[in-house]
């Protein structure tokens, strides 16, 4: 008897345990988010067209030499594409100067694969916009459309194969 009760009590403790635990997971989800930095970008974005990408990743880059060693991390706070183009997109409290622009964030358009940055400044409400037209050297040029080439003699040699002895 005493069993049977101690089963039902253990019962009802892990029903109100897990009416609990679900109403505190569902009413975290309903919590107003902070309207910081990022949120305002985010709408400032949304609100002129842009469509946000899910990935922005950081760039990390490590330069060595004789005297000491130096690494440097920068990562946008948003990947946009409009019209066709995708951005970089930096939410920042004060503008950011051309030359930095041009130095700087350049490069972490160009390891995104993006066509260009904006640096939206909340507090002064402005946005810079730097689109970056990338000429590479012939030699690159020619290398990537030859492994390009070879990539695709390689699966029409394998489809080939495929399709005689398939």
């Amino acid at each position: 008897m005493i069993s049977g009760f101690a089963l039902v009590c253990a019962l009802v403790a892990l029903v109100v345990f897990l009416q609990w635990l679900v109403g505190f997971i569902w009413r975290r989800d309903e919590q107003i988010p902070v309207d910081g930095l990022k949120s305002m970008g985010r709408r400032w974005l949304e609100a002129n067209g842009y469509e946000l990408l899910k990935r922005s990743e950081g760039v990390t880059h490590v330069t060595r030499m004789s005297s000491g060693q130096w690494s440097g991390l920068l990562r946008p706070d948003f990947i946009a594409r409009k019209e066709g183009r995708e951005y970089a997109v930096f939410v920042r409290t004060e503008p950011v100067s051309e030359q930095e622009l041009h130095e700087r964030y350049a490069f972490v358009a160009l390891l995104h694969g993006a066509n260009g940055v904006i640096v939206v400044d909340v507090m002064q409400e402005s946005v810079q916009t730097a689109v970056y037209e990338w000429k590479r050297p012939r030699h690159v040029r020619l290398r990537e459309a030859a492994r390009r080439l070879m990539w695709a003699l390689g699966g029409a040699l394998a489809a080939l194969v495929a399709w005689k002895h398939g």
